[in-house]
């Protein structure tokens, strides 16, 4: 059976003068190893009791975040981007105008771009 290597400066597989083994070859013998050791279930041997986290005394869920949940699920008369107050429709009502303009923007350069 014949081995390839590759040649770096013609970019191809060449075949190679050298012998080389199919398989890597270990440099020291193989060591013996204990055979593992069984361990059977007796009365000593209990399972772990493991309380899971939804059972337990706290919550991970911060006050603030559990506020903001009450608050957005009471009122559904109002959409959603408008229920922070002030601070949202100011938002909101840029966000708009800035939609707009890149909109009228777009449609200058477009109908600019087809009369030349």
């Amino acid at each position: 059976m014949s081995v390839h290597e590759f040649n770096p400066f013609t970019g191809r597989l060449k075949q190679s003068t050298s012998t080389r083994p199919l398989y890597p070859l270990s440099p020291r013998p193989l060591q013996s190893a204990e055979p593992p050791v069984i361990m059977y279930d007796t009365i000593l041997t209990k399972p772990v009791k493991v309380e899971s986290l939804s059972s337990g005394k706290f919550s991970t869920l911060s006050p603030k975040i559990a506020e903001l949940q009450k608050k957005f699920q009471a009122d559904m008369s109002k959409p959603v981007y408008l229920m922070g107050g002030m601070k949202d429709k100011i938002l909101f009502r840029l966000t708009v105008v800035a939609t707009a303009v890149a909109f009228a923007t777009n449609m200058y350069y477009i109908f600019k771009g087809t009369r030349q």
